[in-house]
């Protein structure tokens, strides 16, 4: 009985562990984010160092292009991402296809961890 208490208690700790984003996932959520027009939720997977280098308004104003540029291109078809690292820092490539006729885009990526969160940062 003293078992189930426990294990009844750490069944939601245990759950909320495996939702944790990978850095693929969250740089795919924020291409889904801003192609939907969610340019607060897209700020939410951007790291403090690059809301510090560019101030808010300027990056708000970055996402809101992007956004217009991607439904121009009739929306997201696929963001493939493509990763290596270790630890608390990763670096790689998004490949983003488009629904239209727009050209696929490469784009180099980073990532770091923030307050435990994959979050995007510079790029070196």
């Amino acid at each position: 009985m003293k078992f189930q208490k426990i294990a009844l208690m750490l069944a939601p700790v245990l759950m909320m562990a495996g939702c944790a984003k990978s850095p693929e996932a969250t740089v795919q959520g924020f291409y889904a984010a801003i192609a939907a027009g969610e340019i607060t939720e897209a700020e939410a997977h951007v790291s403090n160092q690059v809301i510090g280098m560019l101030g808010p308004q300027k990056l708000r104003a970055k996402l809101s292009s992007e956004s217009q540029r991607i439904t121009a291109c009739a929306g997201l078809d696929v963001v493939e991402v493509k990763l290596e690292g270790k630890g608390e820092v990763r670096h790689g490539t998004a490949v983003v296809k488009y629904k239209g006729s727009c050209d696929t885009s490469q784009t180099k990526v980073a990532l770091l961890k923030e307050d435990g969160k994959w979050k995007i940062g510079a790029g070196k």
